[in-house]
Parts: C-alpha cells; structure tokens; sequence
C-alpha cells in the first residue's frame, strides 16, 4: 500500500516503467498552469460503522495464524489485504466470536474478493472495481443466530479459494450484529478446519508497517464547502493526504489495544460532493500524486434545475486501457473523467485501491482553460449567427427594394450602359481588392497562430527542462540524505556492538568474582577442617591407647566422606565445565546470528533487527537452559553429598557409641571435643555453602538484570535512532520537494505571466488590424455590390429599352409576355417576403432558445465546443448570389 518492501516492487515497478512509456496524461497540465491552481479544501461531514483492518503482517510466513482481530457491535465491515509468502497454498478464514451469553444476531450484507495474484495492482483494481459494481444495500445475503459463547465462519466461499506463494489476495465483508462479537481474520493451511483451528493457531505480530486494528469510519462523506466557479480558472480537491483529509486512528485489540492508524484510509468508502457555479463548461480529470495508481471511480452529475443526480460513469484506471498504473514516478499523469457545466453538483464515490498509492487530487479545469480553440469558436459562432441575422434582414430588405426599382427605373436610358459597365469594372476590381485583403489578413492570422504555438512549445520545453533540473536535484538529495542515514546506521551499529563488548566485560567480572568468592568459601572450609584436626588430633594425644579402634573407624569414614567430597567437586567441577561450554556454545551461536544478521541488515534493515533479536532470545534461552542444568547438577551433588554426610555421621555416631560404650567416663571428654569440632566443622562448611549459593543467586540475577537492561537500552536507542533518522529523511525530502514546487510554481508563474503579456498584446494588435482589414473589406463589398447593381440596373434598362423597340411590331405578343413578367414578379415578390418571413421566425426562434438556456434549460450541444471550426468560409457575403426579377425575366425571354 503505501508503504512497500522495496525488494518485493522493484520488478513490478520495472514491468509498469515499461507499460507507461507512452503518454499516461490526457493534458499537457504544465502548459495551463497546473501549479498555480487553486485548492478546494474537502471538509468531513459524517463517518460511521466500524473497520476491522487486516493488512499487518502483509507478507504472511514462515507459518500462518491469526493476521488481526477486533470487536465489532452494528454494522461493520473487514477488510483484509495479504500475500502468502509460504511455499503451499493457504486461505483466508474469518471467524466470528459470541463473547455474551445471550443470543447474538448476525446479518451478512456483502461478500467480495480479488483475484489472488502476483501482480499487486492487479488485485487492487478488480477489487475497487467490484465494490463499485456490487454496492451496499440494506439487503442482507444470509443471517444467522449464534448461541452464547460460540464460533461462526462467515464468508464461507474463501474456504474454496487458495492463495498461491507470492499471490496477493484482497477483499472485505460488510455485516451486522445486534450485541458484541469478537472476529478474527486468520490465514491457515486449506486442509484445516477454520473453526477448531481458531482455538490454537498462535496470533502473529504486528509488522513496521501498523496497518491493522479497529477503526470506527467504514463509511466517510467529504464535501468541498466553497462552491467552484468556472470563470476563476483551475482548481482541484485533494483526498488522502492526511492533512485536509485526516487519517482514522483506532487500536489494535491483539497488541493490548495499542495505538495504530490506517495510513491511506484503505478499506474506506468515500463519497465526495463538489458544488459549482458559473455559466461556462468544464473539464474533471483524476490526479494522482502518491505514485502508481490503479482503481475505479464513479461521478454523478446533478444538473442545478434537479433535486438528484442524473448522470452517472464509472471510469476504469489501469488494466483495460493497457496501463499497470497511472502516476508512476510523476505527479502529472492525469485521465479525463467527463465534461460539465458551471451550476452543476458532482458526487464521487470510491475505495481508495489495495497496492495504489496516495494522495490524489480531482482537477476541475474549464473548457477554454483546457482547449485554446474554444473561445475563438464560440466567438466565431456567435458572430456567424448574428451575421447570419444580419444577412436574412439585408436579404428581404434587398428583394423589396429590386421590386421598388425594377417598376421605378424600367423606362431607363440605353446611353447608361457604357457607364453601368465602367461601374461594373471597377465594382470587379474592388471586390477583387477585398478578397485579397481578406486573405492577407487570414495568412497573417495563420501566421501569428504558428508563431504562438512555437512560443507554446518552447515555453513548455523550457518547463520540462527545469522539471528535469529540479527532479534531478531533488534525487541527488535524497540520495544524499539516503547516505546519511546509512552512516547513521553504520555508527549505530559500531555503538550497539561496544555495548556487547561491554556487557561481555562486566559479565566476565562478575564470573571472576564467583569464582573468588568460592575460593575464600573453599579457603575456610580448608581452615575449619584443619581446626577439626587439630582438635582431633589433641584429643588423640590424650587417649592414644583408647585410640586405635576409634581412628581405624574414623580413618574409614574420613576416607569415605572424603571420596564423597571428591565426587561433590568432580560433579560441581563438570557442572560448571558444561554450563561454560553451554556458554560458549550460545555466545558463538549468538555470534554467527549476529554475524549472519550484519550481512542480512546491508539488504534489508528490518531483517536484521529481527534477526538480531531471535539470535539474542536463542542466547538467552541456551543460557538460561544452561543454568538450569548446572543449577539442577548443583543440587543433585549437594543431595548426594548431604545423604553421604548423614550417612558418614550415622556410621560416625554408631562407632562413636561402641567406643564410648567401650571407654565410657574416659572418653567423654574428647567425645565432647570432637562433637564441638565436629559441629563447629558442620557449620562452617554449610555457612560456606550458602554464601557460595546466595553470591551465585546474586550474581545470576544481576547478570539477568544487567542484561535485560541492556537489551531494553539497546531496543530503545534502535528505535529512537531509526524514528529520528526517518523523521529526519521525510523532513528533509519534504523541504527539498516543497522547495523545488515553490522554485518551479515560480518560475513557471514569472513565464507564464510574460507569455500571457506578450500574447496579450499580440492578440490586441492582430484584433486591431482584422477589424481595420475587416472594416475595409466590408466597404469595399458594400461599394461593389452597389456599382454591380446598378450595372445590372443598366443592364435591365438597355434590355428593356431594345424590348420596348419591338413593341410596335409584336404588340399583342409583348402584351402577353409582359402579363406574364407581371404575374411571375408577383410571385417572386411574394416568395421573397415569404422568405423573409422565415428569417424573421427563425431568428425569433433562436432568440426564444437563448433566453430558454439562459434560465436553465436548453444549452450549446459538445458539438459546438469542437475545436476544428469547420465554417472556414462562412464571413464571406453571400449577397452576391442574389438574383433580380430583371434576371429571372431574361432567362425566361
């Protein structure tokens, strides 16, 4: 998700560099302004029903259990998200616990799963795609009651559905309970039974990634509070950046409810509304900035005379359209999601994608803002239509005024003629100047055109340069930030293994004094035996003859405790040979893991902390089990020595009574000497003992101590070290990234306000010379169509005058034909204003649909708004077709 094992992504990174080598982006947003938009801050408005995140560990093995567990009371919804790194197949199982002793009911609303794939964002996308496809109702799939203190599999169609090594596999549940249930989230062998498998199967830790526990939020709606208006230029709304959009935060039940949050908000359903306003069209497209994402969307668009939307389409990212992921190692990739109006409300629903990243953005740019050629059309457009207006008034005004000429001037003079063809000439040559004025000033216009989209291409290749630049900087410092932390971590390390070599130090200091202190034990012991033999040996000096019995028995049993005492120290002696070869063992046991652990940290820094740790737990536990073991030696042999010593002065006090039966009031005296040396003797081996026993019991438990301290030491600085070097590199790369936008939206505001500047006045200047040009032609062709009139009036009048010569010779025939030129003139009269009738209804009509669009109902078809403006000739006049009834009479003739 957000947080990836680099290890695991870098050839499906590799893979989609490849599939997104052509154009991932449906605009060129550099060229519009993309980092001087607005931002349009999305508010929560409502959240609700519970979230049961399962997503940590992520990379399951080396064996399975439970993945997360959580209570949920009403509606809930889990979602899991996990890759079997294990070498057979496993399943998913979720369980539900009754922890009351009531009856708990239980109603399952929806079940959907994901292809279990290697390919991550495969997984990710067919699942965003089905929760849009099969969205939450309020009718339940199936129901069922569980009994008090019970277990129930839901979602039993997992149990048939393997997850292969390497393949990641997605899905969720929505649900309801009418009291508490406990659920846990479980990946198992295929051949267990999930239930039973419940009670044993151990729960598995949290990973560093903490996306797991329970959250309260399944359901989010956001609102952009202030509306978008089309006529201020690009805006965009920004989901999932833990800022305007915060994060959920909740607890992990199986790690004693400690605090986690859901980074990337993953297993929630958005539902986002964007008020506009404004007259003009405009453009949404989807924005991602996070990096690769693939998923669906759904926009409904609810016009502003309706109370619901009415429009709605579901756009696909990745997958069908041939890309593995848009965004990849750029925050300009876009893809269009549909064109609306100013007035209009859009609704975007989604689950943000498993294995995509976040945040994104939902750009709103307006139709001229997005296509150049849509002012010029419209503009275009507009004057067509009042040319058009223009044209049908000009039109009936011209047909009456040929009526009113043909019956004014129809007894003309033949002497005009020559003038009427002078006029008609220059008439031609005007017109002829006008035309190629008009062209003039349409090659200037396609000039001025060509030269401001060099201007536009090299504007844009100066951006993509110092893109580049800053991209390259922004590399090359974290690459250096990336080396810093290293070298933090090599003298992390340097000062992990002094506190080992210290530790080892003090641990052989302390072995130094027990071996001390059991020497001065022994040295005492040496001293009260002597004492002991000395007593003896006065009171021997007393009773020499008495002796001889007494000293053989003695003899026996001084040899007989003295061989006891020998196997004592032979068995103490091997104990502690063994418990410091046990040592030795674990301490190059705990070596070699640490060693192997070193060379494992160089790839992956996690690995070797948790290699680090399990080698420290083995040491831990060898040495523990060889303490145990000298520790059970140890009273194994003062067992066997104090049964020898109970045996020895059992046998001591059986010959001491036959001597002193033998020897009686004699031997009293010395009995009593030697049973004071003997206690005396007793007592100073036994206090030996135990101060040999307390200082070893002392200083294994202050070798535990100090051992365990140091291990918390060490946890703790690793910790400190590695949080505050990473909060160190995400600082740092935001700085670098901050700088470098504010660097580059400045500079890209300093060009693009020059450009506007120059294009500005470019546009003034071409403006002033095509009304001047235009204003010329006009005249012009007003001046030739007024001379070529009149040349036709001449025309008409010589005709008729050369008609009116014939009259005397076929005056009957002339009478009818000119009848029949009256009838005909009639009808053409009443066919122009016929004509003119229609132009008058249509423009009517026209100015009827625009005041209709203008109060919200009808508006300009897409059709309108294409950039290709296919009337390239339509300024020109049209008048100059026009045909006179003069015309129409001769063809007739």
């Amino acid at each position: 998700m957000l947080f990836k094992k680099t290890y695991k992504l870098a050839t499906m990174l590799a893979v989609m560099g490849a599939l997104t080598g052509h154009a991932a982006s449906d605009i060129d947003l550099n060229s519009i302004g993309y980092f001087s938009f607005t931002p349009l801050p999305a508010e929560l408005q409502a959240q609700k029903d519970t979230l049961l995140l399962s997503d940590s560990p992520e990379y399951v093995g080396p064996v399975g259990g439970v993945l997360s567990a959580g209570s949920i009371n009403g509606k809930g919804r889990i979602y899991f998200y996990h890759v079997n790194e294990m070498a057979e197949p496993h399943k998913i199982a979720i369980i539900l616990e009754n922890t009351g002793n009531e009856p708990n009911g239980i109603a399952v609303f929806r079940e959907l799963k994901s292809i279990a794939t290697s390919d991550y964002f495969a997984a990710g996308r067919d699942l965003s795609r089905k929760e849009l496809e099969q969205p939450l109702t309020d009718k339940p799939l199936y129901s069922f009651v569980m009994p008090p203190k019970s277990r129930q599999l839901v979602f039993t169609d997992l149990e048939h559905s393997p997850i292969p090594k390497d393949a990641l596999f997605t899905g969720i549940v929505d649900l309801q309970t009418s009291a508490p249930v406990f659920a846990r989230v479980m990946m198992i062998p295929m051949n267990l039974n999930s239930i039973e498998s419940s009670y044993w199967v151990n729960n598995l830790p949290i990973d560093h990634v903490r996306l797991r526990g329970t959250f309260t939020g399944a359901e989010r709606e956001m609102a952009v509070t202030k509306e978008y208006n089309t006529t201020l230029g690009g805006a965009y709304v920004e989901l999932g950046n833990d800022r305007e959009d915060r994060f959920v935060e909740g607890v992990d039940e199986l790690d004693n409810k400690a605090y986690v949050k859901d980074a990337g908000n993953y297993g929630i359903s958005y539902t986002v509304k964007i008020p506009t306003s404004g007259e003009d069209p405009f453009r949404l497209y989807f924005n991602p900035l996070g990096g690769g994402y693939s998923g669906s969307f759904t926009v409904k668009a609810q016009r502003r005379w309706q109370k619901a939307p009415s429009e709605s389409m579901t756009y696909h990212i990745g997958g069908d359209d041939g890309l593995m992921a848009l965004g990849h190692n750029t925050v300009l990739d876009s893809r269009y999601m549909g064109n609306y109006y100013g007035g209009d409300t859009l609704t975007i629903d989604f689950m943000p994608a498993g294995a995509s990243n976040l945040p994104v953005r939902f750009l709103l740019i307006p139709e001229a803002l997005a296509n150049p050629q849509y002012a010029r059309v419209l503009a275009t457009n507009e004057a067509g239509q009042r040319a058009l207006e223009a044209e049908a008034q000009k039109e009936a005004a011209e047909a009456a005024k040929k009526v009113a000429i043909e019956e004014k001037y129809v007894a003309a003079k033949t002497q005009k003629e020559e003038q009427a063809h002078q006029l008609a000439e220059a008439a031609k040559l005007a017109a002829e100047k006008a035309a190629a004025a008009h062209k003039a000033a349409q090659d200037r216009q396609a000039e001025l055109d060509k030269r401001d989209a060099e201007e536009q291409a090299k504007l844009k290749a100066k951006a993509d340069a110092a893109a580049e630049r800053a991209r390259a900087k922004a590399e090359a410092d974290r690459q250096l930030a990336e080396q810093k932390v290293k070298a933090d971590a090599q003298k992390a390390e340097a000062a992990r293994i002094a506190a080992e070599q210290k530790a080892k130090d003090d641990a052989a200091k302390a072995e130094a004094a027990r071996i001390a202190a059991e020497q001065k034990a022994k040295a005492d012991a040496q001293k009260a035996e002597a004492a002991r033999i000395a007593a003896e040996q006065a009171a021997r000096e007393k009773a020499e003859r008495e002796q001889a019995a007494r000293e053989a028995a003695e003899q026996k049993a001084r040899e007989y405790a003295a061989k006891l005492e020998a196997q004592r120290l032979e068995a103490q002696r091997k104990a502690e040979e063994e418990r410091i070869l046990d040592e030795q063992r674990a301490e190059a046991a705990r070596i070699e893991a640490e060693r192997k652990a070193a060379e494992q940290a160089a790839k992956n820094e996690a690995e070797r902390q948790e290699a680090a740790r399990k080698a420290e737990a083995a040491r831990q536990e060898a040495a523990r089990r060889a303490e145990e073991k000298r520790k059970a030696a140890e009273a194994k042999a003062e067992a066997d020595r104090i049964a020898a010593e109970a045996k020895r002065t059992e046998e001591a006090r059986k010959a001491e009574e036959a001597r002193q039966e033998a020897l009686r009031k004699a031997e009293m005296a010395r009995q009593e000497a030697a049973r004071k040396a003997e206690e005396e003797r007793l007592a100073a081996i036994a206090k030996a003992q135990e101060e040999a026993r307390k200082a070893e019991e002392r200083r294994i438990a202050e070798e535990a101590k100090r051992a365990e301290e140091a291990r918390k030491a060490e946890e703790a600085r690793r910790a400190e070290e590695a949080r505050k070097a990473e909060a160190a590199r995400i600082a740092e790369a935001e700085r670098i990234a901050e700088a470098a936008r504010q660097a580059e939206e400045a500079r890209i505001r300093e060009e693009n306000r020059a450009a506007e500047a120059a294009r500005k006045a470019e546009r003034e200047r071409i403006a002033k010379e095509q009304a001047e040009a235009a204003r010329k032609a006009e005249e012009a062709r007003q001046l030739a169509e007024k001379r070529y009139r009149e040349y036709e009036i001449a025309q008409e009048q010589a005709k008729e005058a050369r008609r009116r010569a014939d009259i005397q010779r076929e005056a009957q025939k002339k009478a009818a034909q000119r009848a029949e030129e009256i009838r005909l003139a009639a009808q053409r009269q009443i066919i122009a204003k016929r004509n003119a009738e229609i132009a008058r209804q249509k423009l009517a009509e026209e100015r009827e649909a625009a005041r209709i669009a203008a109060q919200g109902g009808k508006r300009r078809s897409f059709a309108e708004l294409d950039d290709v403006n296919t009337s390239a000739n339509q300024d020109e006049d049209t008048t100059q077709n026009a045909v006179s009834i003069d015309q129409l009479t001769r063809k007739q003739q």
